[in-house]
C-alpha cells in the first residue's frame, strides 16, 4: 500500500524516525551551544569566541572549540529550518497548481576539526526534503543527503590574523552581496562547488583566487557530482575601511552547453565588476556594476549591469525606519539573428534575488524598487517593497533565476513585465532562533500576458529555522 505521495508508509516512517532522531540530538547538541553570532557559511564562525561565551554563561558543556587531544580542537554545529509555501498561479500560470502548497525541511550538521595552528578539516552534511509539489519537487527542493562542505584548509596564520591560506575541496562560495556568486540560501537546497581556492589578507585587504565547478544537485543520498560542463576562476578582492569600502572582481565562466534566445553554444565569457558598499550619517549604499565580454560559439558577448540600493535611516524616530531605493538594470541581446550576445549572464547569484517569490531572474531588465523597513519590537522587525520590472530589450526574452527562458520573445515587443508588491516580518524569539513570515502579491504586465503567463501569483511563506 503506497500513501499519497507515492511513498511506502514504512519507508516514510523509516525516515521520519531518522529526521525525528537527527533533530532531537542537533536540539541536543544546541542546548549547551554558545550564541556567539552565526556566519552565512558555516566555517567561517568563530568558533573561539563561540567557546568563550559559553563559558561565561556558565554552561555545563560547550561544543564549540572543544580540546580532543594535545593539539586538537573540534567544533560541532548547524542548522535547522522549516518553511510552508503557498503560491496561487505559479510561475504566473506556467506551472501546476500546487493542491495544500509546500511543506520543506532543510536541516545540516557540521564538525571542524582544528589540528595545531595551521590545518584544518571542515564537513557539513545537508538533507532537504519537500512535499507538496504539484509536478514533483525541483532540483532546488529536494536533495535527501549529501555533503554542502569538505574540505581540508592551510593557513599561516591564526583565524583572523593576516596570512596565506589554501581551501580544497567541496565547499560553498560567496562573495559580496551574493548578486554574482551566492550559497543560495533562500531555495531548500544550497549550493556548492569543487574547488581549490587561494586567500590572502593584509590590513584592510583581503584577497581571494578560485578555481571551481558547480556541484549538480541530485535528489538521492550522496549522488551529487561534479558539473562536467560548466567552470568558474576568478581573483575577487575587498577593501574594507573608512565610510566606504570596495570589491573588485574579474571572473571567466565557461559553459559547454549554455542556452539563450539566441540558440544553444559554447559559452566564454569574462566579467570584470566593482562594488562599493558602506554607511555614514543615517546614509547606507551598496553599489555594484560590471562588464562582460567574451564568446558564445563564433558570436562576441558584450554585456553589462549596474545595481544599486539606498538608503537612509531615521535613527530619532520611533522603529528606526528605512526607506531605501532599489535601482538596477541589466543589458539584453538586441538581436538574435546577429552575430553579438548582449544578455548579462549573472553566474551563481542568490536564489531570491527580488523576493521570496522567486520567479524573475536578473538578465535583460530594468527595475525600480522603493523599499520600508521598520523595526517595531526589540526582535522584530516588519519590511514592504514594491517592484516594477521591465525588459532591457525587447528582442530578448524573460528568465528566471536559475537563467531558463519563462517566456520566449514570440511576436511581443511589449517591454512591462510585472509588478510585484510584498509585506514581511521577521521574528528572532530567542538566540538561535529566527522566524519569517511573507506575502507577495505579483501582477503580469504586457509581455507576460501577450506570451501566455496572464494570471496574477499570490505568495505566502512561513520560515522558523533554528542554528547551534
Amino acid at each position: 500500500m503506497m500513501d499519497v505521495s507515492g511513498n511506502h508508509p514504512r519507508s516514510t516512517m523509516r525516515a521520519l524516525g531518522v529526521h525525528t532522531a537527527w533533530i532531537g540530538l542537533s536540539l541536543a547538541l544546541a542546548t549547551e551551544t554558545a550564541m556567539a553570532q552565526f556566519r552565512p557559511l558555516r566555517f567561517d564562525d568563530d568558533f573561539k569566541a563561540q567557546h568563550e561565551a559559553c563559558a561565561e554563561d556558565r554552561r555545563a558543556g560547550c561544543w564549540k572549540n572543544l580540546p580532543v587531544g594535545a593539539h586538537a580542537r573540534l567544533s560541532v554545529g548547524g542548522d535547522l529550518r522549516w518553511r510552508y509555501e503557498y503560491a496561487e498561479n505559479p510561475r504566473y500560470g506556467l506551472v501546476p497548481q500546487d493542491a495544500w502548497g509546500v511543506l520543506m525541511q532543510r536541516h545540516s550538521a557540521f564538525a571542524n576539526l582544528s589540528l595545531g595552528e595551521h590545518w584544518r578539516g571542515f564537513a557539513q552534511l545537508a538533507s532537504s526534503r519537500a512535499n507538496g509539489r504539484a509536478g514533483g519537487p525541483s532540483p532546488v527542493d529536494e536533495n535527501r543527503l549529501d555533503p554542502t562542505n569538505l574540505f581540508v584548509e592551510w593557513r599561516s596564520a591564526m583565524e583572523g590574523q593576516d596570512g596565506v591560506g589554501v581551501r580544497a575541496g567541496i565547499q560553498e562560495l560567496q562573495f559580496g552581496s551574493g548578486r554574482g556568486i551566492d550559497a543560495r540560501e533562500g531555495p531548500n537546497v544550497r549550493r556548492s562547488f569543487d574547488a581549490v581556492r587561494l586567500h590572502v589578507s593584509s590590513g584592510a585587504w583581503r584577497v581571494d583566487a578560485f578555481a571551481a565547478a558547480p556541484r549538480l544537485s541530485r535528489p538521492g543520498s550522496f549522488d551529487d557530482a561534479r558539473s562536467q560542463t560548466q567552470a568558474l576562476r576568478g581573483v575577487y578582492a575587498t577593501r574594507n575601511g573608512g565610510a566606504t569600502s570596495w570589491d573588485v572582481y574579474v571572473l571567466h565562466f565557461e559553459d559547454t552547453v549554455s542556452r539563450y534566445v539566441q540558440g544553444v553554444s559554447h559559452e566564454r565569457r569574462w566579467s570584470l565588476g566593482a562594488r562599493a558598499f558602506g554607511g555614514r550619517h543615517g546614509w547606507d549604499w551598496n553599489w555594484e556594476s560590471l562588464v562582460q565580454g567574451g564568446r558564445f560559439g563564433d558570436d562576441d558577448i558584450r554585456a553589462w549591469s549596474l545595481a544599486t540600493d539606498t538608503g537612509y535611516t531615521f535613527d530619532d524616530v520611533v522603529g528606526r525606519p528605512r526607506l531605501a531605493l532599489l535601482v538596477a538594470v541589466a543589458s539584453g541581446d538586441s538581436d538574435p539573428d546577429d552575430d553579438r550576445l548582449g544578455t548579462l549572464n549573472p553566474l551563481y547569484p542568490r536564489g531570491n534575488y527580488f523576493g521570496d517569490e522567486a520567479t524573475l531572474g536578473p538578465r535583460n531588465f530594468f527595475n525600480i524598487h522603493p523599499a520600508l523597513a521598520l523595526q517595531v519590537g526589540p526582535r522584530v522587525r516588519m519590511s514592504a517593497s514594491l517592484d516594477f520590472f521591465w525588459r532591457y530589450s525587447t528582442r530578448d526574452g524573460v528568465y528566471s533565476p536559475n537563467g531558463m527562458l519563462i517566456s520566449p520573445v514570440g511576436d511581443s515587443r511589449a517591454r512591462y513585465v510585472a509588478t510585484i508588491a510584498s509585506v514581511g516580518a521577521t521574528w528572532a524569539p530567542a538566540p538561535g532562533w529566527s522566524s519569517s513570515a511573507v506575502v507577495a502579491y505579483a501582477r503580469p504586465g504586457a509581455f507576460l500576458r501577450e506570451t501566455g503567463a496572464d494570471d496574477a501569483l499570490s505568495l505566502i511563506s512561513l520560515t522558523v529555522q533554528y542554528r547551534f
